[in-house]
């Protein structure tokens, strides 16, 4: 059964200590929650599991997953030199109706202001259900990560904004960068043409890079 939101840092803490530690498996059975068959799910359902967990509550919306305390929880897989083993997804970038979008009122603002990272084991080779939790940091962006950010966000939004959505790609940005969101390549969302035109292209969304999530672990880990 899911935790109900937990009213300060201090109760969501003590459950964070509870949980590290202890293999997916273990944190399902408490929960009373079966793992799923295919492993495809996997990393779907660890963040899933742990909102369960910690008491999340936003659910798919557009806002902090522990809206009380104005917190993002990113599940962030790490071998065992906690080295990331990949980018960490923060959400969908808007691309269409985003003229008075800027860095403060945007989406990747409302996520990355205050976030709860979870160490997950990523090493090779051991079953699924025997993967646990190796650890967790709180990141709060420093004045320098905010100017950095910002930068990146508006280098990306000037090229959305002026019609060139399809010209971005990976390279661009410090510590995010906007690549294609979604299973496949069928899925498609509205965005701004160079003429100005409605154009349709495939859904974007913000990703850390891991060359940040590096240098954060290193920051609050070692």
């Amino acid at each position: 059964m899911a935790q109900t939101p937990p009213e300060s840092f201090e109760v969501l803490i003590e459950r964070l200590n509870k949980i590290t530690g202890l293999c997916i498996s273990e944190i399902a059975a408490d929960l009373n929650v079966k793992l799923p068959v295919s492993t495809t799910r996997g990393k779907g359902f660890v963040g899933e599991l742990l909102e369960m967990a910690l008491g999340a509550s936003a659910k798919n919306q557009s806002i902090p997953d522990f809206p009380e305390l104005g917190l993002e929880l990113k599940t962030l897989p790490v071998d065992q030199n906690f080295k990331p083993l990949e980018s960490t997804f923060v959400c969908h970038a808007p691309l269409i109706n985003v003229r008075d979008l800027h860095f403060e009122n945007s989406p990747l603002y409302s996520k990355i202001k205050r976030v709860l990272f979870i160490l997950t084991d990523g090493t090779k080779g051991l079953e699924y259900g025997e993967k646990y939790i190796r650890g967790y940091f709180f990141y709060t962006p420093t004045k320098e990560d905010l100017i950095t950010l910002k930068k990146d966000f508006d280098e990306l939004y000037e090229l959305i904004k002026t019609g060139n959505v399809e010209s971005i790609t990976a390279r661009i940005g410090h510590i995010v960068q906007l690549r294609p969101k979604g299973a496949d390549g069928t899925a498609l969302t509205q965005a701004v043409g160079k003429e100005g035109q409605i154009i349709m292209t495939r859904p974007r969304g913000f990703y850390i890079r891991r060359s940040f999530t590096q240098e954060l672990i290193r920051r609050n880990m070692q």
